[in-house]
């Protein structure tokens, strides 16, 4: 069964922070971490991921992350979460990188390479430009139209 429970980004950004930090945290330490605006925000985030299900308190107070989970649109690399948009970015970008391997002996022994090869390579210099460009804006700054992100998380 797949439960999707939608994240405020201060939600989201709290969420993120305790996974990245590891070990538990206080609300102060998250408030700084987070850049949350008071202590209080940082507490209600905490609650919220409680009752979500997704964080702990330990016995001194501090709060662990109790599951990591998917969040839509992202995808969990060690401790980062990287959009989507990067993954494919860097895809496009190996795929570049053997491009060129293949171009450079052609071109050392200046032998033809065959219109649609450029072609072909200028497209994955363009995609790849896209979805990395892509990523970065959607890593500093959400689109304010969407406010939220969806958790994904498989429960048996």
């Amino acid at each position: 069964m797949v439960v999707e429970q939608e994240l405020t980004t201060t939600l989201f950004d709290t969420y993120v922070y305790l996974v990245k930090a590891g070990k538990p945290v206080g609300p102060r330490d998250l408030m700084r971490g987070a850049n949350l605006s008071s202590p209080s925000v940082a507490y209600r985030n905490l609650q919220k991921l409680i009752d979500i299900g997704l964080v702990t308190k330990n016995d001194y107070g501090n709060y662990i992350v109790k599951k990591k989970v998917s969040i839509k649109g992202h995808v969990w690399v060690g401790k980062n979460l990287l959009p989507s948009f990067a993954i494919f970015g860097f895809i496009f970008v190996a795929v570049l990188a053997l491009e060129i391997g293949i171009l450079i002996p052609h071109l050392l022994a200046h032998a033809s390479v065959q219109e649609s090869f450029w072609f072909l390579t200028v497209v994955t210099v363009v995609s790849a430009a896209i979805f990395l460009i892509e990523a970065v804006r959607f890593r500093r700054k959400p689109n304010p139209q969407i406010s939220k992100y969806v958790l994904i998380s498989s429960e048996l």
